[in-house]
């Protein structure tokens, strides 16, 4: 098992007069300043438990990732975004095929941008490395890389933290657009999302770019697939196409009769072309389903952030994997192509520090729902009378009389 600690401020954030960080046999001890931690727990599968190695076995690859509600600020390289929740990706093994790769379970957190105090516990029992990182310029560096310098140590290997400057190529990117998102209001049970955007202006001028949103439904909310056809309809909500739709989408069903955990949407934006950078909005038509009952004749139901960015495309093949903090499996990677660099707007809600739309959807009073049943069926069953009856009415009334007058004409015939 291998623990990689990785700390990163921005420029200017650690001043040269500050204390340097001390390595102790205990572990490491630095300054307090703003940086954002990263914790990665590198273990091969065969040192599980075998319990937890059986299940393993039966992945391909899977991916579990929990994402805070709360806004946050992060720094470059960890620049990646998910909607708030808990996103569960997983492809199964194919029995028939043989893996050579060498499978591992890799655990992390990130802990956000803000004032902490640099400290590392040493381990006896596995290997724990240090970085402490600034942006940095090295030489020859590409435009799709990333540069990095700060110190590097390994807890019990060294007595001090050594000088290092290293470039990377990063699939994601911060731009310096933010964004923030809320549903228009009167909402009713079609709400619209409305996204306000900082800035038109692509991330990079070379390459091409094109702004897109993800949206990570739960199963209270639907898209129309059908509805985001028509292109006519998009352009007037400043979105261009949808770009993608998982399946299947049942229109019709209520949310208390629905399996599936909910839905993603990927939809290309259209943001107005003009020649300086300006602010501007996208509206994402929604639809909600039937929930169930309630006392109150009312339901909160909460629509997390969508997560939006630009995606450039490179000019030549990258390697992603040279990477020591990429990230993939979020969902939205694979819909683009694997030389794609992600340029990630900064989620940032007008109101509060919840990266969540609120939404309260009028459903049936739990103490009426009886009553609307009986009267359901009392109004069918008189319905059905009352045809029964005009049908009744009518043949005894114009039966016998019918045959009658039709045996008269024949007889003056």
């Amino acid at each position: 098992m291998r623990e990689r600690i990785t700390f990163v401020h921005p420029v200017g954030a650690w001043a040269d007069d500050d204390e340097l960080p001390e390595v102790r046999e205990s572990g490491l001890l630095g300054p307090h300043l703003d940086t954002a931690r990263e914790d990665r727990l590198t273990i091969p599968i065969d040192e599980l438990p075998s319990d937890l190695k059986t299940i393993f076995q039966d992945f391909q690859q899977v991916s579990i990732r929990w994402a805070s509600p709360l806004a946050y600020d992060t720094v470059e390289p960890f620049s990646s975004r998910l909607s708030p929740g808990l996103h569960v990706i997983y492809t199964l093994s194919d029995k028939t095929q043989e893996h050579t790769q060498s499978k591992t379970l890799k655990l992390a957190a990130l802990s956000p941008l803000m004032a902490q105090k640099i400290s590392v516990a040493s381990s006896t029992h596995h290997r724990v490395e240090v970085g402490i990182f600034t942006k940095g310029e090295p030489a020859q560096l590409r435009p799709h890389d990333l540069g990095v310098s700060g110190l590097l140590t390994v807890l019990g290997e060294s007595e001090t933290p050594s000088p290092t400057i290293f470039s990377f190529p990063a699939r994601h990117r911060l731009s310096a657009a933010s964004f923030s998102s809320q549903f228009i209001a009167p909402t009713g049970l079609h709400p619209t999302l409305q996204l306000k955007i900082s800035s038109n202006k692509p991330p990079v001028e070379n390459g091409e770019c094109r702004p897109y949103t993800y949206l990570t439904l739960p199963k209270t909310f639907f898209a129309d697939r059908y509805q985001l056809a028509d292109k006519l309809f998009l352009a007037s909500k400043n979105l261009t196409t949808l770009r993608y739709s998982s399946l299947p989408v049942d229109l019709e069903a209520p949310a208390y009769t629905t399996d599936t955990w909910g839905s993603s949407v990927l939809l290309e934006l259209a943001p107005p072309e003009t020649t300086s950078s300006e602010a501007w909005t996208a509206e994402v038509p929604l639809h909600l389903r039937y929930l169930a009952p309630s006392t109150s004749g009312y339901v909160e139901v909460e629509l997390p952030y969508p997560v939006l960015f630009w995606a450039c495309s490179a000019d030549n093949a990258i390697d992603f994997a040279n990477n020591p903090f990429d990230r993939v499996h979020l969902g939205y990677d694979t819909l683009f192509d694997p030389n794609t660099v992600f340029w990630h707007a900064t989620p940032s809600p007008g109101v509060g520090s919840r990266l969540m739309n609120q939404i309260n959807v009028p459903v049936l009073k739990g103490e009426t729902a009886s009553w609307v049943g009986f009267g359901t069926a009392l109004a069918v069953a008189l319905g059905f009378a009352w045809v029964l009856w005009k049908i009744m009415a009518a043949y005894s009334k114009n039966g016998q009389g019918g045959s009658l007058r039709t045996q008269d004409s024949k007889k003056t015939q």
